[in-house]
């Protein structure tokens, strides 16, 4: 709580000396601190209960923003990632000689695609409706290598395990479930001008996501297996706080 309201008054201050350093140019020549038609605006985000400044929200978004107009704006959020890893452990020497090696992967990509109708507000502020579709796909892939054994794994990573009792017998789960995800947002926020096209805001959704689970292949060059029954989905609905304070400039 501390570091919350620590964060708010740096913020207020910060507004209040802005306001100040610039009420006489206001009354003179009333300055435009929002962006224009075709300007550009970006974004970071700021999290002060636990300190952190990441992209753009919680799922670690690129977020641009296209003015086609002083009060009519394009969204477009964009994140991407991609895990890899590979191990090998060999001995082809004497009666016990072995090979095991993997490869582990996952790619997702995300993209929301929006738009946000702006209000007059005041001269520094920009209160905010709109709305964003929501597309995101994740894939997963575990190749093994055990002997003369090859094992490809789609749709997600396997992980073995062994039970406690005698004989021991063979536990296999998987974890990193490749997806496609898809939903729709409205959202609500604002954006407040500190100076010229430097802002800080916040922002809210409401909407609901569709997430339908990879089903998962696995292929052994020395048998047949049998795939596992994994089809599922989850879905979500309801209101959505985004992750922080959120500050940005205009270009």
């Amino acid at each position: 709580m501390k570091t919350f309201l620590l964060a708010v008054a740096a913020c207020t201050l910060a507004a209040f000396t802005s306001y100040g350093q610039t009420v006489s140019a206001d009354s003179a020549a009333t300055p435009e601190f929002k962006p224009q038609a075709r300007q550009f605006a970006t974004e970071l985000n700021v999290n002060p209960f636990n300190g952190t400044i990441s992209l753009n929200n919680s799922i670690n978004q690129l977020k641009f923003r296209y003015f086609t107009t002083h009060n009519f704006a394009v969204r477009l959020g964009f994140n991407g990632s991609r895990i890899s890893a590979s191990s090998e452990n060999s001995n082809p020497y004497g009666t016990n000689s072995y090979r095991f090696s993997e490869e582990r992967s996952s790619t997702t990509i995300g993209v929301n695609l929006g738009m946000e109708k702006h209000f007059a507000g005041t001269k520094r502020l920009s209160p905010y409706v709109g709305a964003d579709i929501i597309v995101e796909n994740k894939s997963a892939s575990h190749d093994i290598t055990s002997g003369q054994t090859e094992t490809n794994v789609t749709g997600a990573w396997r992980i073995t395990s062994y039970s406690s009792g005698y004989p021991p017998q063979t536990i296999m789960n998987f974890t990193e479930r490749g997806y496609t995800r898809y939903g729709l947002n409205l959202v609500s926020g604002f954006d407040f001008y500190m100076a010229k096209s430097f802002f800080f805001g916040y922002e809210v959704n409401f909407g609901f996501s569709q997430t339908n689970f990879h089903d998962i292949e696995v292929k052994q060059s020395d048998m047949n297996y049998n795939n596992p029954d994994t089809k599922n989905t989850s879905f979500s609905f309801g209101p959505n706080l985004a992750n922080g304070f959120r500050i940005g400039y205009v270009f």
